[in-house]
């Protein structure tokens, strides 16, 4: 199925940080373009993953089920309760959200990350979104002061890091067969990227892991502008929804394990209520900035 449909609500209209829900389902192969621009939203292909390629090591699942503060409005906005979910065994816990300079901000106000104080006086050094899980492993782009890099976690798990290699490869395929023009300008990223911050074998530098994790509207700033984020889902228990949505089209899609979903990730997205758990998301995408790895105050030195 091909479709072309106008946008029902603009960017304007859609705060990000907030939760919607859709009953326009789609659950069939399907292409939508904008009407207005051409451009592809997304292309999802049905039943096209083999099973067996989900099976990745099982420290990687355990290393997603943990916390994760930094996801900014897809975490919805933030709550002192948001922010210490998971997090209980803090020494110092935040008793209120605040801004830099420790004025009190009620739970809901802040759009999605906040300061906060502590119960001793000091105030948070850097702002937190809920904590949600959801983790990522491969490599970042350089941001703050770091440079380029593994992911901690996978520096220092790269027998388990390696288990994905074959559900990744197989997707970077499978986008290369249905949309070859954003493939290969997202490849044009990559090849000037560090190798060893690189998924091998793939168009992708990052693999991010979400459990059970309803997304509130948002924008993945940080992916390739040229190219596509790829989605598929993993059957870990017994759960309902959580179908990917799009509030400007007003439409969901109902993702299942051995699905694939490319997308436009600078596209406002989020999630359908989620009833039960064991809903793994995997989602691979290049960091946008990857290709500037050589350049800026903190590269790194460009292989002879």
């Amino acid at each position: 199925m091909e479709l072309y449909l106008s946008e029902k609500k603009t960017n304007e209209e859609i705060k990000l940080g907030e939760y919607f829900a859709f009953d326009d389902i789609i659950n069939e192969d399907c292409d939508l373009y904008n009407k207005d621009t051409d451009e592809l939203v997304f292309s999802f292909k049905k039943g096209i993953i083999p099973k067996e390629l989900y099976n990745i090591d099982p420290k990687i699942v355990k290393h997603s089920k943990e916390g994760s503060v930094n996801r900014g409005n897809a975490a919805g906005a933030a709550t002192t309760e948001g922010l210490l979910r998971g997090k209980e065994n803090w020494k110092a816990k935040p008793k209120f959200l605040c801004d830099k300079n420790g004025n009190k901000i009620e739970d809901g106000e802040a759009s999605h990350t906040s300061y906060f104080k502590y119960e001793d006086g000091r105030i948070s050094k850097r702002m937190r979104s809920n904590t949600v899980s959801s983790q990522s492993i491969g490599g970042f782009s350089r941001n703050a002061n770091l440079p380029c890099r593994l992911t901690y976690w996978t520096k220092n798990n790269l027998k388990s890091y390696e288990s994905i290699f074959p559900l990744t490869t197989y997707i970077s395929d499978l986008y290369f067969s249905y949309v070859p023009d954003k493939w290969l300008n997202q490849y044009s990223k990559y090849k000037n990227s560090p190798e060893e911050y690189l998924i091998p074998d793939s168009n992708f530098s990052t693999l991010t892991i979400n459990q059970d994790f309803r997304t509130a509207s948002h924008k993945d700033a940080g992916d390739c502008k040229s190219g596509l984020t790829c989605f598929t889902v993993k059957n870990c228990g017994d759960w309902s929804g959580g179908e990917l949505c799009f509030p400007n089209y007003e439409m969901g899609i109902n993702v299942e394990e051995g699905d694939l979903l490319l997308f436009n990730p600078h596209i406002i997205h989020c999630n359908n209520p989620l009833k039960g758990s064991g809903r793994m998301t995997f989602v691979l995408y290049l960091r946008d900035k990857m290709d500037k790895c050589y350049e800026g105050k903190y590269a790194l030195k460009k292989p002879e």
